[in-house]
């Protein structure tokens, strides 16, 4: 039977005592009933996964000492994804799946066709709540990762992001299978551009094409945006791990 598992950023690690406080404390402290002397797993969400026993419990933060402690090395390529906004559910189960899936990291983008415009005091309390969720489903699959979320950035800004490999689904007529369009040496690191509802513009599209993304076919049929984020990732997945 797995253990309860509960997230504390890196940076807040002091071994061998770890103490967690905010949402995790209260999840640990008051939702799953956890006291002195109980067992449960902490994650630093960058691989490193301890299994602790709980020595102090308090409204505010629960307290425990390491017994044990692992660390799984990253993945050798790492996957950053670029979905366009979407509407919130659907984007909100992106999320889910993109952390089981393992992905790197999650840029939000904005393109012509986005439906959703938020301004900065939106964007932080969407991120806040964003981080939240995928830190909900790290823990639900007992992954030992967690995707970096960053602030959603334009269209032509998100072109710019650095990778060894990039991948952009399209039904276009140069769209090649993604076996097929693979390099021959594994690639450290794959960037993976997703279009909104409604897919991105013909012009998107081809600065797109002219910024190395290459386009990849998911098949004949037509996806929902956040469908062709988690096939794209399975996908990799399969093909690279």
């Amino acid at each position: 039977m797995s253990l309860p598992r509960f997230h504390l950023p890196a940076n807040d690690w002091r071994e061998p005592h770890l103490m967690l406080t905010g949402n995790e404390a209260q999840h640990c402290s008051r939702v799953m009933r956890k006291q002195p002397g109980d067992t449960i797993e902490i994650f630093d969400g960058a691989g490193r996964v301890a299994v602790c026993e709980i020595t102090h419990v308090s409204k505010a933060e629960v307290q425990a000492k390491i017994t044990t402690e692992t660390l799984t090395k990253p993945f050798q390529t790492a996957i950053h994804l670029l979905p366009a906004l979407i509407k919130a559910e659907p984007f909100e189960w992106l999320l889910e799946k993109a952390v089981e899936l393992g992905a790197a990291s999650i840029q939000p983008i904005i393109t012509e066709r986005t439906v959703i415009h938020l301004d900065a005091a939106q964007t932080e309390k969407k991120l806040a709540k964003w981080r939240r969720h995928m830190i909900e489903s790290a823990k639900q699959c007992h992954t030992p990762f967690l995707p970096e979320l960053k602030v959603p950035v334009s269209f032509a800004a998100s072109l710019k992001l650095a990778a060894d490999f990039k991948l952009i689904p399209a039904l276009s007529e140069h769209s090649r299978t993604l076996k097929h369009a693979m390099p021959s040496s594994k690639p450290n690191s794959i960037a993976v551009l997703i279009g909104p509802e409604g897919d991105f513009t013909a012009e998107e599209e081809a600065q797109a094409f002219a910024a190395s993304f290459v386009p990849i076919t998911l098949g004949p049929l037509v996806l929902r945006a956040e469908t062709a984020a988690i096939a794209t990732l399975a996908i990799l997945g399969h093909e690279l791990r």
